[in-house]
């Protein structure tokens, strides 16, 4: 954005979100996909944001940043293909990026489905019959903060 043109300042560079933002973004993609998934995650807790500590991402130079990313493992998904068509519909209403859809390969596997937000974090969805996966990569981020982990 052009602050002259609208009045709001400039969309912040690569790197340069707060970790505080980073991170928020990060599990409102978790907590999204979540609920718009169709299966049950006994693992997954919106509130809990203790134990996170981001492995090291690049912005300028060799992993100079920091990306917060988890997965969890959820439920079966009795149909698969509507659950990545419903998904494939949900993140593009949200303006994602639809990446690889990769169509049961393997029975044990079933599908997976990968989207990019608009600053670039990665969301999977991988829904079987057996169980199903969700698998977030937050956008890389060069605060400092992000180098400890969250309590």
């Amino acid at each position: 954005m052009n602050s002259t043109n609208s009045g709001q300042p400039d969309e912040p560079g690569p790197g340069e979100r707060s970790a505080e933002e980073v991170f928020t973004e990060f599990m409102d993609a978790m907590e999204d996909t979540v609920q718009h998934s169709g299966a049950y995650w006994p693992s997954w807790d919106r509130q809990d944001t203790s134990g996170y500590f981001p492995p090291p991402c690049s912005v300028r130079t060799r992993d100079d940043g920091r990306a917060y990313q988890t997965q969890i493992e959820g439920g079966p998904i009795d149909d698969p293909q509507a659950a990545v068509d419903h998904m494939k519909a949900h993140w593009k209403s949200k303006g994602y990026t639809i990446g690889n859809i990769f169509d049961d390969v393997n029975p044990a596997t079933g599908m997976q489905i990968n989207a990019r937000t608009p600053r670039g974090m990665l969301v999977q969805f991988s829904p079987t019959r057996n169980g199903s996966l969700i698998k977030v990569v937050g956008e890389c981020t060069l605060d400092p903060a992000a180098r400890k982990k969250t309590t």
